[in-house]
């Protein structure tokens, strides 16, 4: 019997050897904090090549099944029975995730009535997961709202290109993309702007980079460890805001809640741990047999094109979270506008207690000194923060308003 369905279902996609079972992982955590019931309010996708204990490897159970029946070794594939999938060809092709797509819409087929929005969330072929489910939803209930937020979406070898992988159709509302600044393994390239086709231009888009390698975002307790947790805090933020502000409810909040001067001092800590963020990269043996050492293209070649002032700022939402925080600041160095250096003054004390952010402004010139023994500010040339620009449109008209990250 069909169960009764809430308005928005969730689905969290796990990637490559991830599942449920996984500790301080941003899939494995925001799905454990979902509120509700799975099948009912939202569901797991355990990921290709995984080992979960407490459920069953995708691709070796029958898709269209609750109870994951074991797939029979030969049978008709109109009743389910794809092909069984083993740990070493989902961790080679990502056997086992056209599986999950086919198990995520046969579970939604079941909801009644049918939700009206879907969210995702899914981080490295469970990223790309959750734009195959998408792309599926679109055939099969077009008028389903689809809102994605995608940790470093890495197709794999041999699925870069395939048209359900590389297509954002019309049907995704708001897709969001964080790309890893530090992965530099050849075979681990994501699904950036250039490799990625949106149907529709109404689509509200956005990529972000972030410092770290292909886990640096998502494995908050190993990174926070390391010191070097600033990038995960902050994406996991992020998450939450996008997936809350959609519906998605939790059982408590799967991250601490952040103003707007706290998160630019977040940002700020990134820039100055940057060289230590550098050194996680993959090392030469691991890229050696991954597809060698490669900066990843899109900051080889176009930066430019996904942060406006890139020598400042790290994504977007820094540079768009920054502005809102500090207007008159912002104003000032990176516009050339403004004559009200009170104004600007007054922006630069509000980083008075937050140190890393009160540092990246005395970088770009800021000075506090004594004018005849009184206290005083010096301000950098006006302007002085513009570099050329060529940012895409696409980056550039994205509103983030729309997708709840601003507090």
């Amino acid at each position: 019997m069909p169960a009764f369905a809430s308005p928005v279902f969730t689905v969290f996609n796990h990637g490559t050897c991830a599942s449920r079972d996984g500790t301080g992982e941003i899939v494995a955590e925001f799905g454990r904090l979902a509120a509700g019931t799975e099948y009912k309010d939202f569901l797991i996708c355990d990921g290709p090549g995984s080992s979960p204990t407490t459920s069953v490897i995708p691709g070796q159970f029958n898709p269209f099944t609750r109870d994951k029946q074991p797939k029979a070794t030969f049978g008709n594939k109109e009743l389910g029975h794809t092909h069984i999938n083993w740990k070493v060809t989902g961790v080679m092709s990502g056997a086992g995730w056209d599986d999950n797509v086919m198990h995520a819409v046969a579970t939604i087929a079941e909801l009644s009535p049918a939700p009206k929005t879907v969210n995702m969330l899914g981080w490295s072929r469970g990223a790309v997961t959750c734009t195959k489910l998408a792309y599926k939803l679109r055939e099969i209930f077009p008028d389903i709202a689809v809102n994605i937020f995608a940790v470093d979406p890495v197709a794999g070898i041999g699925n870069k290109s395939d048209v359900d992988a590389s297509t954002i159709r019309g049907n995704v509302k708001n897709y969001l993309a964080v790309l890893s600044m530090h992965e530099t393994r050849g075979f681990f390239k994501p699904q950036d702007a250039k490799r990625v086709t949106f149907t529709n231009a109404a689509t509200n888009a956005v990529f972000v980079p972030f410092p770290g390698n292909h886990s640096g975002q998502v494995n908050l307790d190993k990174n926070v460890s390391k010191n070097q947790g600033e990038a995960a805090q902050m994406v996991w933020f992020l998450a939450w805001k996008f997936l809350d502000h959609f519906g998605t409810r939790f059982i408590s909040p799967p991250s601490p809640s952040y103003n707007e001067l706290e998160q630019c001092n977040l940002y700020a800590k990134m820039k100055q741990k940057m060289p230590g963020y550098k050194k996680t990269s993959p090392g030469t043996i691991a890229s050696a047999f991954m597809g060698g050492g490669k900066t990843r293209d899109y900051l080889n070649n176009r930066i430019d094109q996904y942060v406006k002032f890139s020598d400042f700022f790290i994504s977007e939402h820094h540079r768009r979270i920054f502005k809102r925080t500090l207007p008159h600041l912002y104003r000032w160095v990176f516009e050339n506008q403004g004559s009200d250096t009170a104004a600007v003054i007054q922006d630069f004390k509000k980083a008075e207690f937050y140190p890393a952010l009160k540092q990246t402004l005395v970088d770009a010139g800021f000075q506090q000194t004594r004018l005849s023994g009184v206290p005083t500010v010096l301000l950098p040339i006006r302007g002085g923060g513009q570099q050329a620009v060529d940012i895409s449109a696409q980056q550039l008209t994205a509103s983030m308003s729309s997708m709840g990250l601003y507090v």
